[in-house]
């Protein structure tokens, strides 16, 4: 059995063990939450991955030593910005899928794999390796590490490389280290007997790493920025409109106040990605409660839930809405004396030369 027919297995004892009235829900939210909503900026991220991927069939054209921004995509944005979901779904509709060629030899243009966290230029190697399900040594060395990821890459036919949470490459790392991991990445992209294209996704301080000289004329940028103003409003509109119609089937109630597409587009911290998660939810709870109207007490329902926030804190019941900060729901007393005792050590921390 292999691990295909493996997870199969134990999906089917999964769904076998639960209730079929309930498992017929499950199936309908899965089926709803697996549509994609896009935005005008997935036209930009299309073009850069188009781009990219007509830089490999007119590889012996070009060359592998001049810059050439199509051999990297970057695509940043805040969390829950939508950008793994984008490319999730942009690259299955470009068939980057595996393949057996007509000698009887497998390939798999894509290889995916988040960042380790912390992360040194050989630990970034070696989860590549990993995610190939190469053997590790634990003995390689980092500039061993890297010819073996190299190597592996066009022994199984790897073409275009996604690092997810990529800024974790820089995080932790010093400036030597920084400086080796995007030599590192320059030499993937040049390699002449094979080439290689990155996508590198992920949360700031991507784009500063990003503007190394090294990387900066070998990538193409396409930036998910949040959803403001008017703009962001009617984005929040259709959403809702889509997921709760279109998608779940559900008909949208007549208790929404007037000011509930900014409560939404707060909740969501303006970011496309956490404002269709919280739609979703809101559905869900209908879904499973066997209804057919979604109401505005759903969504107040699953952002206590989802954000963790006090009952009082809610951004669709309070009436200081505006005050809240999401991102900080969850947070008590003893989280916020923890980061302020934090962020005042290390601003006594002396710096080079000052006396105590």
């Amino acid at each position: 059995m292999n691990d295909r027919e493996f997870l199969e297995a134990s999906i089917a004892h999964a769904r076998a063990s639960m209730d079929p009235d309930e498992l017929v829900l499950h199936d309908r939210v899965a089926k709803f939450r697996a549509r994609y909503i896009g935005l005008a900026r997935d036209e930009e991220l299309v073009n850069a991955l188009t781009a990219m991927k007509a830089s490999i069939a007119s590889h012996f054209h070009y060359g592998s030593s001049a810059p050439d921004k199509r051999r990297i995509v970057a695509v940043t944005g805040l969390s829950g910005a939508g950008k793994s979901r984008a490319l999730e779904e942009h690259m299955r509709r470009m068939s980057f899928d595996a393949y057996v060629d007509g000698d009887k030899m497998g390939g798999r243009p894509l290889l995916v794999f988040d960042a380790p966290s912390p992360c040194t230029p050989r630990s970034l190697a070696l989860e590549g390796l990993r995610a190939l399900g190469v053997p590790i040594k634990p003995s390689r060395k980092e500039n061993e590490a890297w010819a073996d990821f190299r190597m592996s890459l066009k022994s199984h036919r790897v073409h275009y490389v996604h690092i997810d949470e990529a800024q974790h490459t820089i995080e932790t790392a010093n400036a030597l280290e920084k400086a080796k991991i995007a030599d590192a990445l320059k030499q993937l992209v040049q390699m002449p007997d094979w080439p290689v294209r990155l996508i590198l996704s992920g949360v700031p301080p991507l784009a500063y790493f990003l503007s190394n000289y090294q990387l900066a004329n070998r990538r193409t940028s396409v930036p998910f920025e949040g959803l403001v103003g008017a703009a962001g409003l009617e984005t929040v509109k259709e959403v809702v409109q889509k997921v709760v119609e279109v998608h779940a089937k559900l008909v949208t109630g007549d208790d929404f106040p007037g000011d509930f597409h900014e409560r939404a587009l707060h909740a969501a911290s303006g970011q496309l990605g956490s404002l269709v998660q919280l739609v979703r939810g809101a559905c869900e709870r209908v879904i499973f409660d066997r209804r057919g109207v979604v109401s505005y007490t759903d969504f107040a329902a699953f952002y206590g839930e989802w954000s963790g926030c006090r009952t009082h804190e809610n951004v669709f019941t309070s009436e200081d809405w505006t005050d809240l900060k999401p991102e900080e729901a969850l947070m008590r007393e003893e989280d916020f004396a923890w980061r302020d005792a934090k962020e005042e050590k290390k601003a006594k921390k002396l710096k080079f030369g000052q006396r105590p």
